[in-house]
């Protein structure tokens, strides 16, 4: 274990998903989607068009009504 940013690989790890959309200026959101069979919880990313926030959080919102993930918590 290091310090985050130090180990090159690590920070690749972290970033794969986002620099795309942190290149863009697209915003993006992401919520608790569920668990993996060992218990370790996931997410989903939702990504809108360059300045469409407003879509970004009605989308969220929608999906944090329609399930319950977001007050789950992992066993410990």
């Amino acid at each position: 274990m290091g310090v985050l940013g130090l180990d090159p690989a690590q920070l690749l790890a972290l970033i794969r998903f986002t620099a795309p959309f942190d290149m863009s200026g697209s915003p993006t959101i992401t919520l608790p989607s569920g668990f993996t069979a060992r218990g370790t919880p996931v997410a989903v990313q939702f990504v809108a068009r360059h300045l469409d926030e407003a879509l970004l959080t009605r989308a969220g919102r929608a999906f944090q009504r329609g399930t319950d993930w977001h007050r789950r918590r992992p066993r410990l």
